[in-house]
């Protein structure tokens, strides 16, 4: 496996792909603005920046995008939210009948559906000045850790009254899908074929198809090919001692 893959510091990683995006973004005007999150983009921007690295950058309210907000018109406004048909509805609702900004900057945590997509253009399009998906939809928890922050995947999985396995294993592809991209990968999808473990096999093929598509092209035009990283995806099933151990805890040495 390559060493860069797993001893990197995720949050650096995110802290830059922020950077380069709304950032970057918000340094080409001298207007103060507001910047509103949901609850993942909030756990998100908390793991890798403070709120004096944002007032630095001219942002000087942060907001929560569910909660009633008072309207500050004078003010341009930037959503960074998961693509989602309930965080679509909270935004077209701050500008739909009495706009709340002056203007609106959108940042996707993920591809946004065409769906979505085309309701905001048409209901409030006129208001939107930036609309990107900037492809970070994992949390950082420390330099070689990170989570997919949905603690119902196992039921959905596991359980044989689930009726959302698949929704649930097509999101956790594409986050995966995000993290690669967010560290420049490409990495050889990988997994232990068992009967035991469909999961893992549904799961990788996902993400391998996933990959390939988000890979095609890139800004040169020209294909990516694979590089050296490996994607190990394995399930409960390959380690079934650990949920019954008391405390347990290994991380991969940067010297390996």
């Amino acid at each position: 496996t390559k060493p860069g893959f797993i001893c990197c510091s995720f949050s650096v990683f995110v802290l830059k792909g922020i950077k380069d995006t709304i950032i970057t973004d918000c340094r080409k005007s001298e207007v103060w603005k507001i910047l509103i999150l949901d609850p993942f983009t909030t756990k998100l921007l908390s793991s890798c920046c403070k709120m004096s690295d944002l007032m630095a950058e001219k942002i000087t309210i942060v907001e929560d995008l569910f909660k009633k907000r008072e309207p500050v018109l004078e003010m341009k406004a930037i959503y960074f939210m998961t693509p989602t048909p309930k965080c679509v509805e909270a935004f077209l609702g701050d500008f739909e009948k009495k706009p709340k900004y002056k203007a609106a900057y959108v940042y996707f945590t993920d591809y946004c559906p065409d769906d979505l997509f085309n309701k905001m253009k048409s209901r409030c399009g006129k208001f939107i000045r930036v609309f990107k998906e900037i492809n970070i939809s994992f949390l950082p928890q420390e330099a070689q850790v990170f989570t997919c922050n949905n603690p119902e995947a196992f039921r959905s999985i596991y359980s044989p009254h689930s009726q959302d396995k698949m929704s649930t294993l097509e999101t956790l592809a594409d986050q995966i899908v995000t993290l690669c991209a967010t560290l420049d990968e490409y990495p050889g999808v990988r997994y232990k074929k068992e009967s035991n473990m469909e999961n893992a096999k549904t799961l990788a093929e996902l993400v391998d198809d996933k990959l390939a598509k988000h890979y095609e092209l890139d800004d040169s035009a020209k294909k990516k090919g694979k590089t050296q990283a490996q994607l190990l995806i394995v399930e409960r099933g390959f380690d079934p001692v650990s949920p019954i151990l008391h405390e347990l805890s290994y991380q991969k040495s940067p010297r390996w």
